[in-house]
């Protein structure tokens, strides 16, 4: 059995560990999940984004029609949706999707899917909005995800920003912002723009806070250095942590910027009423006294 400790021997038999497959999931179907897990496992043990052997293209469409909601789902994102005949699996993944019992890991293989299948511009009209919900499930991809690397590319982003949700654009800028990928398809001056048109303004004081929370946990997870970072991502480089650094940075400066300017503005504001208490009194006998809101200034 090939050491799933060693991600080059393990890259280096894709093509008999892609072999399998179609067997693993007719295992799978019948109760025996073994084969098919062993097949993820060294996939993700690969450290490789794109495993699957280029081959089996041809076949995929025959492997999604025999395999469950659950081999779809936790096998595609192993599989090259920038394809020409990829427009042909979406479907049947869209279908896996709605079928399938939740787990975390389930969440983290759609969301990774997701995010790839956004990538290559001529799928994205495949793509309904409501799968999009699946990224405010607060889940944390993998250091090696290739989702996250192509999905940060500035279409994606442009994707998720014309679904006019703030919510769900923020949970998506907390997945493509990571210690273990910069956002190198966009440009600086793309996501300062974003951030200055997207979250500006009072009301997105609380989604300034949580963007800045999560860029102080990237950067603090880069400052623990290369050694600590390769345990989980063997192929980053020193110049990669530092890009990083340079560009969460950046967009650090970026945010507090536009929260600042929200802050000056709610301490300029006055406010209209302020619900002191809802007080309940006690006077004589069983009667009581109920103060109201009543207009002050904020001092």
């Amino acid at each position: 059995m090939v050491e799933a400790n060693n991600p080059d021997l393990v890259y280096s038999k894709r093509k008999a560990i892609t072999a399998l497959l179609l067997h693993a999931v007719h295992q799978e179907k019948d109760g025996q999940d073994e084969m098919l897990n062993l097949c993820l496992h060294l996939a993700r043990a690969s450290g490789y984004k794109e495993f699957m052997w280029g081959h089996i293209e041809p076949y995929i469409l025959t492997l999604f029609s025999r395999a469950s909601p659950l081999a779809i789902t936790l096998l595609s994102s192993h599989i090259q949706w920038s394809s020409p005949t990829s427009s042909n699996w979406v479907q049947l993944w869209e279908i896996a999707v709605y079928l399938v019992s939740y787990t975390d890991e389930v969440g983290q293989s759609v969301v990774d899917t997701l995010l790839q299948i956004a990538s290559v511009d001529s799928l994205q009209p495949y793509i309904p909005a409501n799968l999009w919900s699946w990224v405010n499930k607060k889940l944390s991809l993998p250091p090696i995800c290739y989702g996250r690397s192509m999905g940060s590319i500035w279409s994606v982003v442009q994707m998720v920003r014309a679904l006019g949700d703030i919510k769900t654009l923020k949970s998506y800028l907390f997945l493509i912002w990571s210690p273990w990928d910069y956002t190198y398809p966009c440009s600086p001056d793309q996501m300062h723009t974003l951030i200055q048109e997207e979250f500006s303004g009072i009301e997105m004081f609380n989604h300034q806070e949580d963007l800045l929370q999560h860029l102080n946990h990237i950067l603090a997870q880069l400052d623990l250095g290369l050694d600590h970072l390769q345990q989980y991502k063997p192929r980053l480089n020193q110049d990669d942590i530092q890009q990083m650094k340079i560009q969460y940075g950046e967009l650090k400066r970026k945010l507090l910027e536009v929260n600042g300017e929200t802050t000056n503005m709610l301490l300029g504001k006055p406010c209209r009423f302020i619900l002191l208490l809802s007080l309940l009194t006690p006077t004589t006998g069983s009667h009581s006294m109920f103060m109201c809101a009543i207009p002050l200034q904020c001092l």
